[in-house]
């Protein structure tokens, strides 16, 4: 199991707020605080500035943060493949996911088709969300995953080299912050968006991604749209803290709670699909199939 004071320094990282990662971990936020400062002392170096506002990961805190969430996502990859191997699971389809922009459809749908297909049970593996994570993500298929989860992008799946198959849409919303003033709308407007400043994902992760955002800035002509570098819930706080709007497709709107998820005015959809290896054994074709067997594509 890896350190306490790891795990707590990233969920401080995302959270954006001792008082916030006390929350999450359960913990007081006088525990957090001495943690922080015993791995800042450990390290040598200051992760955290400081100030009346809150909390900001120094340059050195921000390089450490993205090392140690790769150091962590791949020992819970290999102890969840180890585990699978001691369990005798030999059986076991592995599925890529990422953190905070995953299949609603798939996630609902996943456990009824792994009891449904008598050749598998599955396990989830969760990566990032940067360009960078994705990826990772699309190369590990085939090699230690079998499966991964993601927007459907016929080029994508051509770049890498896998099979690609659509399961479900999902419409592109506004996380909008509990104390915005638009908090209490049904749906958003043109109208509503002028004047204000709205983040959505950086370009170049996604071909379909970007022309659906390129679609809304077309249609919502003038709105002032700012990128990040990926959906995190370290996103979610900042935008949360700025009282800014995010772009997100509606499988997240469970994902943070002090946002809520409104529809746009017009419908924009952004299709979600299954990734796989051309050289997939049965068991992962077998589990395919049982998930398309839902799929109100099917």
């Amino acid at each position: 199991m890896f350190d306490e004071y790891l795990k707590t320094f990233i969920c401080a990282a995302e959270c954006g707020s001792f008082a916030k990662a006390a929350e999450a971990l359960f913990l007081s936020p006088n525990a957090v605080k001495k943690r922080i400062g015993c791995l800042e002392e450990s390290l040598g170096f200051l992760l955290f500035e400081r100030n009346l506002k809150g909390i900001r990961l120094t340059p050195a805190g921000k390089s450490f943060y993205e090392d140690s969430k790769s150091l962590v996502q791949n020992y819970n990859n290999a102890a969840e493949k180890a585990r699978s191997i001691y369990n005798n699971k030999s059986d076991s389809v592995r599925i890529g996911i990422m953190d905070t922009f995953s299949d609603e459809f798939m996630l609902a749908n996943w456990f009824p088709a792994d009891e449904e297909s008598s050749r598998a049970h599955s396990s989830m593996f969760f990566f990032g969300t940067s360009n960078e994570n994705v990826g990772n993500m699309f190369r590990s298929v085939g090699k230690s995953i079998d499966i991964c989860v993601d927007i459907y992008d016929e080029k994508l799946a051509k770049n890498f080299g896998l099979n690609a198959i659509k399961i479900s849409d999902a419409k592109i919303c506004c996380a909008v912050p509990l104390s915005h003033r638009l908090s209490g709308k049904a749906e958003i407007s043109f109208d509503d968006l002028c004047g204000e400043k709205i983040a959505t994902l950086k370009s170049g992760r996604s071909f379909v991604w970007d022309n659906a955002i390129s679609a809304i800035k077309e249609d919502f002509f003038g709105i002032n749209i700012f990128e990040i570098e990926k959906f995190s819930i370290k996103a979610f706080n900042r935008c949360e803290n700025e009282n800014r709007i995010m772009f997100i497709t509606e499988n997240s709107k469970k994902v943070y709670p002090f946002c809520k998820c409104i529809p746009l005015s017009k419908t924009y959809s952004i299709p979600f699909g299954l990734y796989y290896s051309k050289n997939s054994d049965k068991k992962t074709l077998g589990l395919i199939e049982a998930i398309k067997s839902y799929s109100p594509e099917n």
